[in-house]
């Protein structure tokens, strides 16, 4: 796997400076030992500008490895997309009180200039289109296939190699020449935390403070947007939350190990919060692998304009399955299947994803059965949060 940072073909790019006014012999070598960094190829191609300028103003040098941020190996801060820090996060190997959000950066199709307009029929004349690999590309894949045989595809993380593709399907950040389509994907979250047991705490804390001042904000500005349409996401206010747990189902291994299994952490408006205490939480419930719950919304939510569903899902950006149905009974209809739950909700600790009930062929429904789509092997989950988080269901389309 090429780790390089970008046009430096080796795996740590070392950015550093003296204080000003200073030598750099004359600081202390513990004042200066690095600050290492470990991001994943879409965000390294955004850092290089605020990564010297922190190292300028502080004279602390920056060591970065261009890599998937899980397992961190040896960093004190890493930055990726939040579901590649879904198990750094959980299971506290990441400081979740230190986390934040850098911005959003969209997925994009490149193809030659002055190709035709609808996507299909600029993609064509591609002999291969180029995708981001890595855990975050494969989540493109799945969800864009359509638009292109497998055949067809070919991946790989170098940054190099993806910037001189003809046809690419990638980050805006490693976009290369040509024209940019807009891809209908989930824009990469970037976000930024430190590791508990971080080399250099010290070190790691001022990064983080520089990287939320509005100086690396500017900075970041050209590569990472302010939110996924750039403008404040709109939080929903309609009021129309689960009333009742009909059914719910838990693996052995959850029940053991997991320490929110409360169905009724689900009902009402979304309450979850940390307590500021590793794997300490309160209000959500924990689905562990494959587990779900399903609730009564006390009316209908019916087919209308935009999304008609919210899930709001705590903690990381993990996957959630949804069905539904008009009876509590079933049958439940599949309405999205592990959507990615990682929208960042204003005002409220949970982040959310949304579902169209035209996506089942649904016209209305008022029994929701939430899934957990993350699957991952309890055993292997080192937390007690295991599965996706859930901390309210709310109708965006009620029934008049």
């Amino acid at each position: 796997m090429h780790r390089g940072f970008l046009a430096v073909p080796c795996l740590w790019a070392i950015l550093s400076a003296s204080p000003a006014g200073v030598e750099g012999d004359s600081v202390p070598a513990i004042a200066r030992r690095p600050v290492r960094v470990r991001a994943s190829e879409a965000f390294a191609a955004c850092l290089r500008s605020p990564l010297e300028a922190f190292s300028g103003q502080t004279g602390l040098p920056v060591v970065l490895d261009v890599a998937e941020p899980d397992p961190p190996g040896g960093a004190d801060v890493v930055i990726g997309d939040d579901s590649e820090l879904t198990r750094l996060l959980e299971g506290g190997v990441a400081d979740l009180d230190t986390s934040f959000d850098l911005g959003y950066i969209p997925w994009v199709f490149v193809v030659p200039a002055g190709s035709p307009a609808e996507l299909s029929a600029s993609l064509a004349g591609a002999g291969e289109v180029m995708l981001l690999g890595g855990r975050v590309g494969r989540d493109v894949r799945i969800s864009l296939g359509k638009h292109l045989r497998s055949g067809r595809m070919r991946t790989t993380t170098d940054p190099i190699e993806l910037g001189r593709a003809r046809y690419a399907l990638v980050p805006r950040s490693l976009a290369g020449p040509g024209e940019q389509r807009p891809a209908a994907a989930r824009p990469l979250v970037a976000v930024a935390a430190a590791i508990r047991e971080a080399g250099n705490p010290a070190g790691a804390r001022k990064l983080l403070a520089f990287l939320a001042s509005a100086g690396a904000r500017r900075l970041l500005t050209p590569c990472v947007s302010k939110s996924v349409d750039g403008t404040a996401a709109a939080s929903s206010e309609t009021g129309f939350f689960a009333q009742s747990v009909v059914d719910w189902w838990l693996p052995q291994c959850t029940i053991e190990r997991n320490g929110y299994s409360e169905p009724r952490q689900v009902l009402g408006s979304p309450d979850a919060a940390s307590l500021g205490v590793r794997d300490q939480y309160t209000g959500f419930m924990s689905l562990g692998q494959g587990g779900y719950v399903t609730v009564d919304m006390g009316a209908p939510a019916i087919d209308g304009p935009g999304a008609d569903v919210r899930v709001f899902q705590s903690v990381a950006g993990e996957w959630v399955t949804l069905y539904a149905s008009t009876t509590a009974q079933g049958p439940f209809t599949l309405v999205g299947l592990r959507t990615p739950c990682g929208v960042r909700s204003p005002g409220v600790f949970s982040n959310h994803c949304d579902f169209d009930l035209h996506d089942g062929g649904l016209t209305e429904a008022r029994y929701f059965k939430i899934e957990d789509g993350e699957v991952y092997p309890c055993l292997k989950g080192g937390t007690i949060t295991e599965g996706s988080d859930i901390d309210s269901i709310e109708i965006l389309n009620p029934k008049p």
